[in-house]
This record gives C-alpha cells, sequence and structure tokens, in this order.
C-alpha cells in the first residue's frame, strides 16, 4: 500500500457514508517491596551468545486470556513485521531471504507475518499449486530456524486480482452479475456493488460454475498449509483471513458503533469455525486469529465475533488504521473489550503503512503502552527498500527504521503492567509484576528477557533493575530475574554515560 492509505480507506467510508553486541552495564537493586539503594555497577557474564530472536523459548506459543504465553507460562511480548507475497511469486521468489531474517532479528524484531493469497496457491479450480507451497513453507521454515515467530496470513484486499487488488482467484469470483465500476482504492469496497457481492457470495458458501463451495476451498487450502506447518514450534498460529469485508449489508455495520452482530455471528463466526476445523485437522495446537470486519479497523464500532470455532487457543488480529488519531485509542480500547469478554488472545498484525516518523512514534507508543504485541506493515515497501537486495544501508528507510525500532520485553516472568520509551533519551521503563496471568508465582531461576537492539545504541547501552538482578545476556538480549518476595519488577534501559568505567556487559 501507499503512504497513508490505510487511514484513507477509513477517512472514504466516512466521507462516502456522511550480531557483534555493543557493550553494555548493568546496575542491580534490591526488592522493590522494600526499596533498596542501587548497588555498584556489577559485572555480568555473558550467556553464549546466540542469534536467534525468541531464544530462550523453545516450544509454541500459547495464551491466557489477552497474554500471549511460551511454554514456562512467561508472557510474550512482540515487535514484528508483514512480509506479504499479493502475486503470483512466493516471498522467496522475490527476494526475501536468511540475510532478511538476520537483519529483522539484529534490528530487535521477534515475528514476521508471512502472508500469501489464494490466488498464488489455488490459481485454477482443481489443484493446489504444490512448488508454490513447498516454497512458502520454506520460508516459514528459514525464519523460524532463526528465531523468529511466523503467523501464516490468508491476505486479500478488494476481494481479488479481478475486482480489487488481491486475495481470491477469478473462478471463486461470483458476484451474480453485479456491476464491477472497476473503482480503485481506497473507494472500491463502498462503491464497488461486483465486491460487495463477491463477499456475499463467500458469506454464503456459494458454489462456483467450477469447483467446490467456496469456504471450502479455503478449508482445503488450510489444511495444507497447517499439514507443513503443524510441527514447528516457531509456528505462531494462523491469520484466517485479511481485514473481511461485510459483503452487500455493509452499511449495518457502520451505523452503529456497536457494529453489527448479526453479520459477526451469521457469516464471519462459521467461516472461522470451518477453518479451524480444518487446521485442527492436522495441527492441534497452534494459535488461530479471527479478524473482525475491516470496518472495526477504523475505530468506529465494535466486533462480536466468537472465538474461531470457539476454541481455546485462539484470539483475534486486528488492525490500526483510523481516519484519525484521535480513534486510535477508542480502537484499541474495543479490542482490549473483545479479549475481556472472549478471554481470546490479542495481537495487532497491522498498523503503520506510512513513513512518517511522528506518526510511527505515536502508534508504537500507543500498542507498546497498552501492552500489545504489533506487526509492523510492512517489511518491504516501508522498511526494506528493494527485496532483491539484502536489507543494509543504502537499502532501508532510514527514518523509519529510527522511528520503528526500540528495545522492548520478550519473555517476561510475571504480568507486565507499564512500558514506555522516550525516544528523545532513548529510554525504556518496563514494569511487570512477579504474578504470572493465572495467578502462578515464576521460581527464581525464572527469567524475564528484553530485547536491546544495538543500532539503538551504537555506543553502548546500561541497564537499572529495580526488584530483581540482571544475570546476563544472549547476544543482544537482557536477562533479568526478580529478588526474593518481590511483587514489581522494574528495568530502566538508557544509552551508556560516556563516563562509565563499569565492566561492560559481553566485554
Amino acid at each position: 500500500m501507499q503512504v497513508g492509505v490505510r487511514a484513507s480507506v477509513a477517512l472514504a467510508v466516512a466521507v462516502m457514508t456522511g550480531t557483534v553486541v555493543m557493550a553494555g552495564t548493568v546496575v542491580m537493586a534490591g526488592p522493590s517491596r522494600a526499596a533498596a539503594a542501587p548497588q555498584a555497577r556489577t559485572p555480568v557474564a555473558p550467556s553464549p551468545q546466540s542469534s536467534v530472536g525468541m531464544a530462550g523459548s523453545d516450544g509454541p506459543i500459547g495464551h491466557v486470556g489477552r497474554w500471549l504465553t511460551d511454554e514456562q507460562g512467561r508472557v510474550v511480548m512482540l515487535h514484528g513485521a508483514n512480509l506479504v507475497a499479493k502475486g503470483s511469486l512466493t516471498p522467496a521468489q522475490v527476494g526475501f531471504g536468511p540475510a532478511d531474517a538476520q537483519w529483522l532479528v539484529r534490528h530487535g524484531f521477534d515475528a514476521v507475518r508471512l502472508g500469501l493469497t489464494a490466488a498464488a496457491l489455488r490459481p485454477t479450480s482443481g489443484r493446489i499449486d504444490t512448488a508454490y507451497l513447498d516454497s512458502f513453507l520454506s520460508t516459514v521454515s528459514m525464519l523460524t530456524a532463526h528465531g523468529l515467530l511466523v503467523l501464516i496470513d490468508l491476505h486479500q484486499d478488494g476481494w481479488g486480482p479481478m475486482l480489487g487488488s488481491d486475495g481470491f482467484p477469478g473462478w471463486m469470483t461470483v458476484t451474480n452479475g453485479a456491476v464491477n465500476t472497476g473503482t480503485g482504492f481506497p473507494g472500491y469496497y463502498v462503491t464497488n456493488p461486483a465486491i460487495q457481492a463477491a463477499f456475499q457470495s463467500f458469506w454464503d458458501d456459494a458454489t462456483p460454475s467450477s469447483g467446490p463451495p467456496l469456504q471450502h476451498v479455503v478449508a482445503n487450502i488450510f489444511k495444507q498449509l497447517a499439514r507443513g506447518a503443524a510441527g514447528n514450534p516457531g509456528v505462531l498460529g494462523y491469520d484466517l483471513l485479511n481485514e473481511p469485508w461485510p459483503g452487500t449489508t455493509w452499511q449495518d455495520c457502520l451505523l452503529s458503533a456497536a457494529g453489527c452482530p448479526s453479520q459477526d455471528h451469521n457469516e464471519l463466526d462459521p467461516y472461522y469455525r470451518r477453518m479451524a476445523q480444518a487446521i485442527r485437522t492436522s495441527d492441534p495446537g497452534h494459535l488461530l486469529f479471527g479478524e473482525p470486519f475491516v470496518l472495526f479497523n477504523f475505530g468506529q464500532s465494535q466486533t462480536h465475533i466468537a472465538l474461531p470455532g470457539n476454541d481455546p487457543q485462539s484470539g483475534m488480529s486486528f488492525h490500526l488504521y483510523t481516519a484519525t488519531p484521535a480513534s486510535e485509542p477508542t480502537l484499541i480500547d474495543n479490542a482490549e473489550a473483545w479479549s475481556a469478554s472472549t478471554g481470546g488472545a490479542l495481537l495487532n498484525t497491522e498498523f503503520g503503512a506510512t513513513d512518517d516518523p511522528a506518526a510511527i512514534d505515536r502508534q508504537v507508543d500507543e500498542l507498546d503502552g497498552a501492552l500489545i504485541p504489533w506487526m509492523w506493515w510492512s517489511f518491504d515497501g516501508y522498511l526494506a527498500e528493494n527485496l532483491a537486495k539484502p536489507p543494509s544501508a543504502g537499502n532501508t528507510n532510514a527514518a523509519v527504521e529510527s522511528a520503528l525500532v526500540r528495545p522492548h520485553p520478550v519473555l517476561v516472568a510475571g504480568t507486565p503492567t507499564a512500558l514506555s520509551f522516550e525516544e528523545s533519551t532513548r529510554t525504556l521503563t518496563f514494569t511487570f509484576s512477579t504474578t504470572g496471568p493465572t495467578g502462578q508465582r515464576f521460581g527464581p531461576a525464572a527469567k524475564t528477557v528484553l530485547d536491546v537492539p544495538n543500532s539503538v545504541y551504537p555506543a553502548g547501552w546500561s541497564a537499572v533493575v529495580t526488584g530483581g538482578s540482571a544475570v546476563g545476556h544472549r547476544g543482544q538480549q537482557l536477562q533479568v530475574v526478580a529478588a526474593p518476595g518481590a511483587t514489581d519488577v522494574t528495568v530502566t534501559v538508557a544509552p551508556k554515560a560516556a563516563t562509565s568505567s563499569a565492566a561492560a556487559v559481553g566485554s
């Protein structure tokens, strides 16, 4: 998408309807419940360096309520990026490879939302393109081998190439004679009857002139993806459909702040139930993420979708593309309200679509402040300027990189309570309760891991830990444990003072 076009969709709808690790130093302090004077700066012995983004977490990701969790029950806080292949070429064929994965890890990214379309995987009614599938799954394996979690995304924009942009192939396009106005982005959803009719046929599970019913086709796609991904613990889960549109009754979903419960329950819920059943035939454990109707992402209405298939290992994927910045907190509140009512996990899988550093800072502040894991849109186009070349000096957008890349917690032995980053001073402040989201208490060896990207601190960093101790690092990841009896831990990371004579982490 071009700069700002996602927000333009919201505005259009409103109008139309009226691995070298730089040295760091660590200060350790006593339990937070009885504030102690900071101890002297003390060298911290490094653990063996690791190049993986999710070092220290080995099993598939689950969740407790809104929180993503690892196999130890630690909360997983993600900074991720999108890479979506919208055409007929696989991610590898457009140039995405190990150098990109290494760059993402070095710059503090923990996950990739890796997308593909039905048109690429099922271009004709009779077969799955197995060469495409194998290449896509190879990229999944390559990313997870580098320690990046992968969310597999079935993508569409404007239904498909025949009507809008990308997504479903022509043979799956059932419009029942509705006029195709050929309207371009961003107005096509609300001005092109053919797109609305195609989505309505999809929710009705219509049968095209060739091939099985539409949703059965997509269920088979997810079966194939699940067979290839089920055994990979680095797969985060499945995003079951990017930005679904409510078909011919879309105005009902816009005119009320409550959204459209009837369409949620009669259109989205049956589709997600069918996809959940298809995936669970091969993959019993990875998370399932349903998306609300795209109108939710504009911040004007709520959603009432159920957990996909009422599966306990599931949650909601949502996007942050409001017409105005003032609506962004409302959108986040609506997402949190959905999780509180359903018990589902929360994951922001798109925001940004801009090269404005101020907008990026604001949105990352909002998502981090709400303690919601996120995926930036997107690695290609807005961050890496040419996938045919490795992401290196001269091939990334420096302004976007500077605004987006920041230190953050990754694995939390407790429950996060506050997270902020002061851009001007490059100071991270993170606080967490030592009680986990199920009420569990972690043992003394349970590590909280923060990613401290070298690019943010080229001259080194220092960390102050109150209520616990810094016990080492793996690569650029700071490891912290809570002090015995501490109820809360606060970690502050800032640039290393030029006059500091302390021994450095990793030195």
